[in-house]
């Protein structure tokens, strides 16, 4: 075990983000505006917006076998990941779903069992932590969904966050440098918000922006230039 003093630490050169927002406000588009190339991981079907984005490469789910196709994306993106400034996973949500509906088609019931729960829950943790493992940035994308929150005396709010399993959301958002909502406004323009507070949850650990425009996300300050990917 190796100690490393405060003065000495670093801040990542690779973000790990979940970005979150409705169906429809922009997600996938995301990743054609992003700097350098990007490997997409086409989950939901929605990449047909990327269409005519010559920096983006797209996989497509297999949704009869969820699982193995993700693994075999995961294999892809690791042996050719010197092209790729950036892997985008779209989207988290939809791929719960249909690796809960494959365990489904498998029981007498038709739904998935306790322990099929459990099982997502440790998969989806190791999933995350496999691709954060990649030399690359590494951006997930899912729909959103309200929680209730309860304070200690007694104060109710709903609070914005990422539709994934409640058992697990907060421990995938606490290891991922940016956790970002995407919002649309009535004028049409669409950005993230990177603060949160009572209503959402936001966290930006690489930079102190706040918020920024859809295709502005990677455009941190403490981030290097993509031009020498090919030299590392």
């Amino acid at each position: 075990m190796e100690l490393t003093n405060g003065a000495q630490i670093t801040k990542s050169k690779k973000a790990h983000i979940i970005m979150y927002s409705k169906q429809g406000d922009g997600k996938t588009t995301v990743a054609g505006l992003l700097p350098g190339k990007t490997l997409v991981f086409d989950i939901d079907g929605t990449s047909q917006v990327l269409a005519g984005y010559e920096n983006v490469d797209v996989a497509k789910i297999d949704g009869e076998n969820p699982r193995e196709s993700i693994l075999k994306f995961y294999a892809i993106a690791k042996a050719n990941i010197k092209k790729y400034d950036n892997v985008f996973i779209d989207n988290l949500t939809h791929y719960q779903k249909l690796w809960l509906l494959q365990k489904g088609e498998k029981t007498k019931s038709g739904m998935p069992e306790l322990k099929d729960y459990a099982l997502l829950d440790n998969h989806l943790l190791k999933l995350v932590e496999t691709f954060n493992s990649l030399d690359a940035n590494i951006i997930f994308t899912s729909w959103e969904t309200t929680r209730e929150i309860i304070e200690e005396g007694g104060t109710k709010y709903n609070q914005f966050i990422p539709d994934i399993r409640d058992k697990i959301v907060n421990h995938i958002m606490g290891i991922e440098h940016v956790v970002a909502r995407l919002v649309k406004k009535a004028d049409g323009t669409r950005g993230f918000i990177l603060e949160g507070n009572q209503s959402m949850y936001a966290k930006n650990h690489l930079d102190d922006r706040n918020g920024c425009l859809q295709n502005e996300l990677l455009n941190i300050g403490s981030m290097p230039s993509t031009d020498n990917k090919e030299e590392k």
